[in-house]
């Protein structure tokens, strides 16, 4: 693993050029392209099942894996890595939903941290400016408010330190999500993070509102008290969306 962090470590070279080069040429074709076939404009032709297998395995999957993939994760924690930063921060326009505009969201929500600074600021100098950590929690915050949750994105991920960018998501506008829900976690990875939404049964009286809030289909009703059915990435929506309060977040180690 030693040759692996040398190649993508925080200040490998290698990396840092990558990032850029992401950036700068391959991010903003790929959302652009991606949306149209799943979304937009081509979205008849993005049914087709052979069409979907070849955006899984030769554009997807290579991504996820090896380019680029986010980890969602719940807002306090967030505000906790901003807080724990060292070095400038810088937000710019929202990558996605400045790029297809098919979505209301905010724009100015693409929280650029670490490496991710020097690449995009450098990739699109006018559409970047350095903030102080006070403004990035406000606008982490803001988001939160309006039903957006945090996707933090790392780059190399099999190397799953290289966080670079806090993301603000909604399931109309964040390519990466959409990549995830449409093609599957196989074909495109989201990382599990390190919480997992819990239920207290005494409390929950099945009104519901988590189903509708969590972006990953993953919670149900069963014998009128709501729970997890499937993978639950940690975003922590359901907990906003509770009135009982019967719903918290658990760190726990993922396998």
């Amino acid at each position: 693993m030693s040759g692996i962090h040398i190649l993508t470590g925080e200040h490998s070279r290698f990396r840092r050029w990558t990032l850029y080069l992401f950036a700068r040429y391959l991010e903003l074709p790929l959302i652009r392209a991606g949306h149209g076939i799943l979304r937009g404009r081509y979205r008849r032709l993005g049914q087709n099942r052979l069409v979907r297998a070849v955006l899984s395995w030769t554009v997807a999957a290579p991504l996820g894996y090896l380019g680029d993939t986010g980890r969602p994760m719940p807002t306090p924690q967030v505000l906790e890595l901003l807080d724990g930063l060292d070095g400038p921060i810088a937000v710019g326009t929202c990558r996605c939903r400045g790029t297809h505009h098919g979505c209301h969201h905010p724009l100015e929500t693409d929280i650029v941290i670490r490496t991710g600074v020097a690449a995009w600021t450098r990739a699109f100098p006018h559409d970047y400016r350095i903030i102080d950590k006070q403004e990035a929690k406000q606008i982490v915050a803001e988001c939160r408010r309006q039903g957006l949750w945090q996707i933090v994105f790392v780059h190399c991920p099999v190397n799953q330190e290289n966080e670079y960018v806090i993301c603000n998501c909604c399931t109309c506008g964040c390519m990466p999500y959409i990549l995830n829900r449409e093609l599957g976690q196989r074909a495109y990875p989201l990382l599990q993070g390190k919480w997992l939404s819990v239920t207290d049964p005494a409390r929950c009286t099945g009104h519901g509102g988590c189903l509708a809030a969590c972006p990953f289909g993953a919670r149900a009703l069963k014998d009128g008290r709501a729970g997890l059915v499937s993978t639950c990435f940690g975003c922590g929506l359901c907990v906003d969306a509770c009135p009982e309060r019967a719903i918290a977040l658990r760190e726990v180690e993922r396998a």
